[in-house]
Formats: structure tokens, sequence, C-alpha cells
């Protein structure tokens, strides 16, 4: 979540791993032959004597037709890219498993592999150290990876709303951020930074509370752990929902952290040495995400059978449904799906350097984002 999420260290089985092939098909196979019969009788070599009768004119054998050589196109071999998610594998990536069943990578000669976050290995992290080509993480923690040195760039947005939320049981009497003083806050390792800056905006202070790592199930919660725990409105508040749970919740877009979420985003070499692999990974993903939106039973249906692992088919058709209007919104009808605004970039790093004062100094928007690679794309659904 925001990059913030934990979980998983699982790798793709090798059912889900495609090894596409692209790009003019197969080689001719068969020779072509010019046509025609035989060749006419050849002419006598000489004038006849006048004693002798001429000589009948021998046909010679028709030359050897003409051959051409066949025409054999090499398919092209598929480009290895992985991706590091910012969570499990379920229907919140339900466009990139759909990119995938629908072979929308394979037609752009991509082999992916998809791999969960990890609570040892963050996404920014994953990507900084060329374990994987792109990860998806959100607009605050690639500010702060960026102020610290670390060249990614964001190139896309996912959810142009995010779904992050705290949330609680009912029964303890929290009714907002403004009881949060003297609680214990559980949040995944790569939530502390958007944690302690949505304290910051609410006139909390870190020290108020108690932050305490954790991953991405919800017992530590149940179990009296923690009193709050960071999560999605999209999941654990639907699965605690759904096993009969009183959860209260505030949106992370209601405390005035408003950044964009599941951005996807490279090194900067990465987007300069391989930019048309990049525009050809996000316009599949953006068919898949398309398609996703436009068939969400058939997609979560596919998700929970084939890519997810523990995963309830209600449970991810419902989360998908609440997640098509923080990914499809009025910007992205005008623009296409993954769109993303350059003013909303700014915003955030207002936040993070003026009120959570979590940049030291200003960090230049154009260093964390660029828009070129969305501008090849074009618009894709929306």
């Amino acid at each position: 979540m925001f990059g913030d999420a934990s979980k998983l260290s699982v790798v793709m089985t090798p059912r889900s791993r495609r090894a596409a092939l692209v790009g003019g098909g197969t080689g001719v196979a068969a020779w072509l032959a010019a046509c025609g019969g035989d060749a006419p009788a050849g002419a006598p070599s000489a004038a006849p004597k006048a004693t002798s009768a001429p000589a009948a004119a021998q046909p010679t054998a028709a030359p050897p037709a003409p051959t051409v050589a066949p025409t054999t196109t090499a398919p092209k071999v598929a480009t290895d890219v992985s991706l590091r998610l910012s969570w499990i594998k379920n229907t919140e990536f339900a466009g990139v498993f759909a990119a995938m069943e629908k072979g929308f990578y394979k037609d752009e000669g991509i082999n992916l592999t998809v791999n969960p976050s990890a609570q040892n290995l963050p996404e920014v992290q994953a990507v900084a150290g060329k374990s994987d080509t792109i990860g998806l993480s959100g607009g605050a923690s690639l500010f702060l990876a960026r102020a610290q040195g670390v060249p990614v760039k964001a190139f896309g947005a996912t959810f142009q709303k995010g779904p992050g939320c705290f949330l609680w049981k009912e029964a303890s009497g929290i009714k907002g951020i403004a009881d949060f003083k003297g609680k214990k806050i559980g949040h995944q390792q790569t939530a502390r930074a958007s944690t302690e800056a949505m304290l910051t905006i609410n006139n909390l202070k870190v020290d108020d509370v108690t932050l305490i790592p954790v991953g991405f199930d919800v017992q530590p919660l149940l179990t009296g752990q923690v009193d709050i725990l960071t999560g999605l409105v999209t999941n654990q508040v639907l699965a605690l929902e759904g096993a009969g749970e009183k959860i209260g919740f505030a949106p992370y877009a209601d405390l005035g952290f408003a950044f964009y979420w599941n951005t996807p985003f490279a090194l900067e070499e990465t987007l300069s040495s391989k930019k048309d692999l990049l525009v050809a990974w996000l316009r599949a993903t953006a068919r898949g995400w398309d398609y996703a939106l436009k068939n969400a039973d058939e997609v979560a249906k596919f998700v929970v059978d084939k890519y997810g692992e523990g995963l309830k088919l209600d449970n991810q058709l419902l989360e998908l449904k609440r997640e098509t209007p923080l990914i499809q919104t009025d910007f992205t009808k005008q623009k296409g799906l993954l769109w993303m605004d350059r003013t909303v970039w700014q915003s955030g790093h207002d936040i993070l350097l003026n009120r959570t004062k979590q940049l030291e100094k200003s960090v230049p928007v154009d260093d964390v984002m660029t828009l070129e690679i969305l501008e090849k794309v074009g618009k894709i659904g929306g």
C-alpha cells in the first residue's frame, strides 16, 4: 500500500508464466517454384548439307525451374520482465492478471513474472536492487526514496484515489483519528512513512502512539495486539465485515493524504534504455485493466482459480467492484486508464515538504514522475 504492503515471498507458478513469442509469426517453410511446361525444342546447331535430309530437331531437356529461397522470419524471443506488487496476488491487480490471461503481454513480446510484496523486500528496494524491472508503489514512498538518492520514477498510476485506510474494531470506542492518541497502530513495514505523515497532518505526534510493524494479516487486530491497523477499504475491511466483525475505518484520502496509489515505477536508467519495453508493458496493462473493469465476474474467477492463493471468489469479486470507482474516474474517462496529473504529484510533494516535514528539502516533481510513457501509449479505456 503506497508501496505500503508486506506479505508473501511467493513467486508465480510455472503455469501462470508465459513464454510468449510474437512478431511476424513462424517462417514460411515451403519453396516457391516457377510454373510452366517443358521448354521449347532447341534449333539445329548447323544448316543441313544439300545431299542429306535435314536431321529432325531433337528436343532438349527443360532447364530446371528457377527456385526462390524461402523467406523465413524467426520468431522474436519474448523479453523477460518482472513486476513487484505492493500486496499479495489478488484482484487488486486484476488488470495485470487479465493482461496475462488474455495474452496482452504476449502481444507485446513480454514474458511477465509477477512477485507479491514481501516484508523483507519492499517494492522500491526490489526495483533499486534490480530484483524486479517494475514495481508498484505510492507517491509518498517514491518522493522519499528519491530524496534519499534512489533513482526511481513513476510512469503511470493505477488508482486515482487510494483505498488505503486505518481500521479498528467498533468495540474499541475509537471514532476517528482524533482518538488514536495512546493507541497501538499496526502497520506494514513499508507503510510507516505514510502512517507518520497522516498522524502529523492530523495534529498528532508520532510519540503519541505506539507503532508496531505487522504483516498483512488481520489477526493482530482481532487478538488485541494492536488497536488500529493499516489496510485497505477494499481488502481487510471487506474481509472483517464478511466475517461478521463490526469495523470502523478512516480512508487516507479523507485524512488529507491524497496520493496516487499503485503507481508503476522503474529505475531512471530503465526508463532511458528500455523505453519501448515500458511503453509495451503499460499498453498491455491498460488493456488488461480495461478488460477487467468490463468483465469483473470472469476476471475475479480466474484470479482466484489460477493466480492467487487461498482467495474467496465472493470476496474478490466485491473487492474488484469496489475498486472500480477508485481506478476509473472522470479524469481517466478523458485521458485514459493509468493516466496521472502532474498537479496531483505537486500537491503530494507540498504535503511532505511543508506539512509532515518528511522531506528536508524540495524534490523536483519531474524527478519522481514522467508522462512520457503514457503519452506514447495514448488513451486506452477510461
